[in-house]
């Protein structure tokens, strides 16, 4: 998988967490940033299939994928 390098804008008090738990685990804050960002990825990535497979569910004839006349 395509590896891309990102820099973040982290709030003062996100940050602040991240370094915390950074230190709890003993990682750097980068590994933390890039695990939130990987499952934030991960979950669009979902959420983008699952409305594709919305939209391409059949409809009874006339009908919208909402269920209005079309």
């Amino acid at each position: 998988m395509p590896e891309v390098r990102v820099k973040a804008h982290v709030s003062d008090e996100h940050f602040r967490a991240y370094q915390a738990e950074a230190r709890r685990r003993g990682v750097p804050v980068e590994m933390l940033v890039q695990q939130t960002v990987n499952c934030l990825l991960e979950e669009l990535e979902r959420e983008e299939n699952e409305c594709r497979d919305v939209l391409m569910t059949p409809t009874p004839a006339g009908r919208s994928a909402h269920g209005e006349p079309g």
